[in-house]
């Protein structure tokens, strides 16, 4: 019964959350989840492509995490920007979406070794995109 109050607390919220347009600090704030998804992603990425990682776990972290990162990108997609960062919210959604994809190949090939490795780099490079982004916004700021 707990659970069911607390879902239904959580659903009158979530739409109040969409309130308003999405400034700089909200964006920043999108940008550092995108960061921790890569982050915790390259770590999976690292455990296939060292075979340390379990086929099975892979697959269903992969997806989590993807999925995680795909609705990022609709969120921050489907959000009204505040004048000024709307090419920066734009350049998010992009990177979020590759993100998502490339997160998305260890979920088919969760014990693909040489697959592990090349989404651990291609994930370097999507965090480095990442940290560049948010320090432009930062700085436009």
């Amino acid at each position: 019964m707990q659970r069911l109050v607390a879902l239904a607390a959580v659903a009158a919220i979530v739409p109040l959350a969409g309130c308003g347009p999405l400034d700089a600090a909200e964006l920043s704030r999108g940008i550092e989840t995108l960061s921790a998804l890569a982050a915790e992603s390259q770590l999976l990425a690292d455990g296939v492509a060292t075979d340390r990682t379990r086929a099975t776990y892979a697959r269903v972290h992969a997806r989590t995490l993807a999925e995680d990162a795909g609705h990022e990108a609709e969120k921050l997609a489907d959000a009204t920007v505040e004048r000024g960062i709307a090419n920066q919210r734009d350049q998010a959604v992009d990177i979020a979406q590759r993100l998502d994809d490339t997160i998305g190949e260890l979920e088919t090939f969760p014990g693909g070794e040489r697959t592990g490795a090349r989404v651990h780099d291609d994930l370097g490079k999507i965090a480095d995109d990442l940290d560049r982004l948010l320090r432009d916004l930062k700085q436009a700021s």
